[in-house]
């Protein structure tokens, strides 16, 4: 199976804004960038389409999916962290207002939960159950593409690289880029990562 990861282009939200779980829809420029990268396209279309179920990840997948005519399939396992209590504040509000649980968090982020959230190794569990499946379903000459955000696409590739959780940032993730892996008897392979165009491999 290859494993095409794409994250949802920019969003219509206040810069500096902690956004996690916070249900914020693409902007202009967001529905823009994920046009062109979906014209990059050259190959046959994908046999299966997920989407997080969150609105940016889904108005992304309907561009792909007006693109190659299959209904994407939105799976809540690929959201975003959820950052909890502090989902849909100011960053620099956290950190005025909650500064001792922000500082711990950020020095433990890997296992340590925002209030009332999740940390990255829940996110590497979660997104990992998906994957799992994914693979149970799937033959290798099929291909995959989900759109997903930076924390969940980072989690997916950690899980499939055995890459340690801590060095998950060693992975850039921009908006409307993507990455892909080739998995072939249970080994993965990365093709690339933060690509601004697909590549056919």
């Amino acid at each position: 199976m290859d494993l095409i990861l794409v994250r949802h282009g920019d969003v219509d939200a206040a810069p500096g804004l902690c956004l996690g779980q916070t249900d914020a829809p693409l902007s202009a420029e967001g529905f823009g960038a994920v046009q062109q990268l979906a014209a990059t396209w050259t190959e046959p279309a994908p046999r299966f389409l997920f989407s997080s179920d969150l609105k940016r990840a889904q108005q992304a997948a309907a561009i792909f999916a007006a693109r190659f005519a299959i209904e994407p399939l939105t799976d809540a396992r690929l959201r975003e962290v959820n950052l909890g209590g502090w989902d849909g504040k100011r960053w620099d509000e956290i950190v005025r207002s909650d500064g001792a649980r922000y500082e711990h968090w950020a020095n433990n982020w890997v296992i340590q939960e925002a209030p009332g959230g999740e940390s990255f190794s829940d996110v590497i569990r979660r997104t990992g159950a998906w994957l799992s499946s994914l693979l149970g379903s799937t033959r290798d000459e099929d291909t995959v593409l989900a759109v997903a955000h930076a924390g969940s696409i980072r989690a997916v590739l950690c899980h499939a690289l055995g890459l340690p959780p801590s060095r998950a940032f060693a992975l850039r993730i921009d908006h409307a880029h993507a990455a892909r892996v080739r998995s072939r008897s249970g080994q993965f392979e990365v093709c690339y990562v933060n690509a601004s165009r697909f590549e056919q491999e």
